[in-house]
């Protein structure tokens, strides 16, 4: 069966009921899992319909909002399922492309069908590789528990008990990306939550120490294909 047969979207008013939490925590879960055969049964107890509330009178502006809004859990969900994050993210980044430059509803619902399925097998395949090396585990741990300092690869280096150039050498070999993108990436992902917070631009690059506000703003749309004003009113 063509996988973008299997899920439509209907929007609703705020008045109707939208599809349940727990529906879609099993489907994320899936992903999570790298569990393909499960992912498509649930997708199955959907009965082909996922109930969305209105989030834009313009239909396909409404079906990027989703698109973008649905990859970014499943990116969440696949990277705590022990996928690398540079694969993660980069994987998220060209679907949100994608979508931004398609104009159809019906398609960006196909490639957001298609491409969770195809981040669900990634997720499955990665469960057999080799694991982290321990000082690029404890980079990365301190990374996610520092993400409102200043971080840099000769502070992390000392952090690990390295030099600089070696911890750059094999984080590049482990995760696949240098070591200032993914603390770039990080913060981003983190800035995401500060703008759910309701924070805005100034307080954002204070609190994550970026250089400026227009500096985050420039790096945030580069990254996401939106600016955080447009990512907040994705969220409403």
């Amino acid at each position: 069966m063509n996988i973008g047969e299997l899920i439509s979207i209907k929007t609703v008013s705020d008045d109707l009921p939208q599809t349940r939490y727990n529906t879609e925590l099993k489907i994320f879960t899936c992903v999570q899992l790298g569990d393909l055969e499960r992912l498509m049964a649930e997708i199955d107890k959907v009965n082909a319909t996922i109930v969305a509330g209105n989030i834009s009178e313009n239909p396909v502006t409404q079906f990027r909002y989703l698109a973008v809004s649905a990859i970014t859990l499943a990116t969440r969900y696949a990277i705590q399922g022990g996928l690398n994050e540079k694969a993660a993210y980069d994987f998220s980044d060209k679907l949100i492309a994608k979508v931004d430059q398609m104009n159809s509803a019906d398609d960006i619902l196909t490639a957001l069908a298609y491409d969770i399925v195809a981040l669900t097998k990634m997720v499955g395949e990665n469960r057999s590789k080799p694991k982290q090396s321990p000082h690029i585990k404890k980079c990365i741990s301190y990374i996610n528990e520092h993400l409102e300092d200043r971080l840099s690869v000769k502070s992390l280096a000392e952090i690990c008990g390295i030099s600089p150039d070696y911890l750059s050498q094999i984080f590049k070999r482990e995760m696949g990306d240098n070591l200032s993108s993914y603390i770039l990436t990080r913060k981003l992902e983190h800035s995401k939550e500060l703008i759910a917070k309701g924070r805005n631009n100034k307080e954002i690059c204070e609190t994550l120490k970026f250089s400026s506000p227009s500096y985050f703003v420039t790096v945030f749309k580069k990254k996401y294909h939106m600016t955080p004003s447009e990512y907040k009113l994705m969220l409403k």
